[in-house]
This record gives structure tokens, C-alpha cells and sequence, in this order.
């Protein structure tokens, strides 16, 4: 294979590996803030906006390696030589651009809060526009899946033993993470609610630390437990027919509501 071949192999081999760590950085976040459903999260439009600029700063940090070009005291240049060389400044382009973009220079005190001045403020924008962005792209779904699985589950009959059921089906909720749910239903048992809204309420909140399907599965089980058990009402959810599932879809955003 001719060198001018080999090289420009190299060359695509540095640039797709540096986009894979921007990539993989950006995906990891936003994976982190959605755990109800993930993929539904990292594939949302403007989550993939957000990953694409983690990969752009990773892509530019290497072009600027590159095109800075000087060389080392055997006349090699930056970024290109021997394997090891180019894995160096691979590494160096893809988690330095990372870095940069989650640093500020210095912070700025208003009022009771520290403002952080440089990239990450702007990065912090940008995520806070993504989160809101899928917020509602995702809220009427979740909205309407979760009122098909609740809305026959009378929340005084589940109130206490839905999340104890979801919770021991998961393996790795935190203490605290029940702490805090624990918290929610209390406030939620003393709000003057439609029993209904009360159910759904507490199903959203369970979804978030366990998921959609976990909720819809430990529902599932109860109505048929209790109903085996001789309970009346839950006897008759049984014979209902549940509405047909909605299909996951972004919901529009008008122009406005994205400033």
C-alpha cells in the first residue's frame, strides 16, 4: 500500500477516534440525566445537537494540533509519526477539548450565587436547553403511558406497596433515592387530589428511578395478586380493557418556547 494511502488511513483513523470521545463524553451525560429511558432521551433532536457540538470541540482541538504543525528535534510533526505519537495526541485532542469546554477561567459572585465565566458557561447553557428541549419532547408521552398504567390503581391501595415491589425488583436504588421518593409520596398523601392524579403523579416520580417498563411490570403484578386475593376493585380492573399505547414522538416546539 502506498505511504500517501497509509497516511491519509492514519489521518481518518485520529479523526474518527477523537470524534468517538467527544461523542461518547456528550452521550454519557445526558445518559446520566434520563434514567427513566435513555435511548429515548440520547436520540431526541436536541440531544443530538449537544452531542454533535461535543464532537465538533474534539474534532477542532486535533485540526488545531495539526495545523499548528511543528516538530520535534527529529523533524517529525505534531500528531504524526509513529503509532504511539498519534494515540497521544489523540487522546490529548479528544479529553482537552472536553476539559476546556467544562472550564472557566473565574467565577463571578451574584447576589447568593458563584457564576462561572468561560466555555463552561456556555456549555451549561447549552445543556440546560437540551434538558428543557427533551423535557418536552418527552413529557405528553410520558404523560399518557403513564396514566394507561394507573389510572385503574386506586392510589390509597398503592401508595406503599408499588415502590417497595419496583424497588425490590431493581438492584442499585440508592438509600437516598428512596429517601427522597419517600418524601414525595408523603407530600403527595396530604395534597387534595383526584385519587387518579395521585396514582399518575406517584407513577412519573416512581419512572424516574426505575423506569417506565419496571412501573408498568410491578403494576401488573399487584392487580393480579390482589385480585387474586379476593380484592373487589381490583377484581374489575382486570375485565377493563386497557386504552392502546400511544406511540413516542416529539412533541412540537414552537419557535418561542425554544428561546
Amino acid at each position: 500500500m502506498q505511504p500517501e494511502t497509509l497516511e491519509l488511513l492514519a489521518d481518518t483513523a485520529q479523526y474518527a477516534a477523537v470524534a468517538f470521545i467527544g461523542g461518547f463524553i456528550g452521550v454519557g451525560e445526558l445518559v446520566s440525566r434520563y434514567k427513566d429511558d435513555p435511548y429515548e432521551a440520547i436520540t431526541n433532536r436536541h440531544a443530538v445537537t449537544y452531542t454533535l457540538l461535543n464532537v465538533l470541540a474534539s474534532l477542532l482541538a486535533l485540526l488545531a494540533l495539526k495545523t499548528m504543525n511543528p516538530a520535534d528535534a527529529q523533524g517529525v510533526l505534531l500528531g504524526e509519526g509513529p503509532a504511539s505519537a498519534r494515540v497521544g495526541y489523540t487522546l490529548l485532542a479528544g479529553f482537552g477539548a472536553m476539559g476546556v469546554l467544562r472550564s472557566s477561567a473565574f467565577n463571578m459572585r451574584v447576589g447568593k450565587d458563584d457564576i462561572a465565566i468561560g466555555p463552561s458557561a456556555l456549555l451549561q447553557v447549552m445543556l440546560s436547553a437540551t434538558d428543557r428541549a427533551v423535557d418536552r419532547a418527552r413529557a405528553r408521552v410520558r404523560a399518557e403511558l403513564m396514566a394507561r398504567t394507573m389510572h385503574l390503581v386506586p392510589f390509597e391501595q398503592i401508595e406503599e406497596s408499588l415502590p417497595q415491589l419496583a424497588f425490590a425488583m431493581m438492584q442499585n436504588v440508592t438509600d437516598q433515592e428512596k429517601q427522597d421518593f419517600a418524601n414525595v409520596v408523603s407530600a403527595l398523601r396530604e395534597k387534595k387530589m383526584d385519587t387518579v392524579a395521585k396514582s399518575i403523579s406517584l407513577g412519573l416520580t416512581l419512572s424516574n428511578i426505575v423506569g417506565q417498563g419496571v412501573v408498568d411490570d410491578a403494576v401488573t403484578a399487584l392487580r393480579k395478586t390482589l385480585a387474586a386475593a379476593g380484592d373487589p376493585s381490583f377484581s374489575a380492573t382486570l375485565a377493563r380493557t386497557l386504552p392502546a399505547p400511544v406511540e413516542t414522538q416529539e412533541a412540537p416546539v414552537s419557535p418561542t418556547a425554544e428561546k
